[in-house]
């Protein structure tokens, strides 16, 4: 397996497409931007998506999102269920000053502890409010690796004031992840460099 890394956006955010070394399948982490960027990354490596995941959906995690999939129609979306109330209602999704409240369609909604596999990996959904309701990372436990979104960031997390966010939730999401996943799982963080639970536990006021 796998990763392309694209940054995208005003924001810098993170945009990755692990894939299939052997049969060239992908799926693609949040593309909050420069939907003609991501597809070319995906066809300069002869790449076959099969779905995309959403972390959350503020605007610029998902900003790119229905210029991708026009160019893949069959493409299913995925995101948690419970950021369902965000993803219906454009203002809630934090695009208004950079004028880009923006509606989506996801395809499947996804529940905490969920299983789903892509590219032949299998990735469990984890859902980690605080930053949203329904923000929710996806683990790969075969590769250790955690799709964090803005749940965790580099000796930091994402910031908890805007709408839906909370920050007890959001300690107690920061609790389970660092307390329940291996110290040598890779977290790919959504802005930013990424880290390791390992590292983040050693961090003091991460949150817990």
């Amino acid at each position: 397996m796998k990763i392309l890394h694209l940054t995208v956006g005003p924001i810098g955010t993170n945009c990755y497409i692990p894939y299939n070394e052997t049969t060239k399948a992908c799926f693609i982490v949040d593309p909050g931007d420069n939907a003609p960027g991501i597809s070319d990354a995906i066809k300069s490596h002869a790449l076959r998506p099969e779905a995309v995941l959403l972390t959350h959906a503020h605007f610029d995690h998902i900003y790119g999102l229905n210029d991708l999939v026009a160019g893949y129609p069959s493409l299913p979306v995925l995101a948690a269920e419970a950021e369902k109330p965000m993803i219906e209602d454009t203002a809630l999704n934090c695009g208004m000053g950079f004028d880009r409240n923006y509606h989506i369609h996801v395809t499947r909604y996804l529940r905490d502890g969920e299983c789903t596999s892509f590219a032949g990996m299998t990735l469990e959904a984890m859902l980690t409010p605080g930053h949203t309701a329904g923000s929710m990372c996806y683990y790969d436990a075969a590769d250790r690796i955690l799709y964090a979104g803005d749940t965790i960031f580099f000796e930091s997390y994402g910031r908890t004031d805007l709408p839906t966010g909370s920050d007890s939730a959001m300690a107690s999401s920061l609790r389970r992840l660092l307390t329940s996943l291996p110290p040598e799982t890779q977290v790919l963080c959504g802005h930013g460099p990424l880290t390791t639970i390992g590292h983040e536990r050693e961090v003091e006021g991460i949150g817990l």
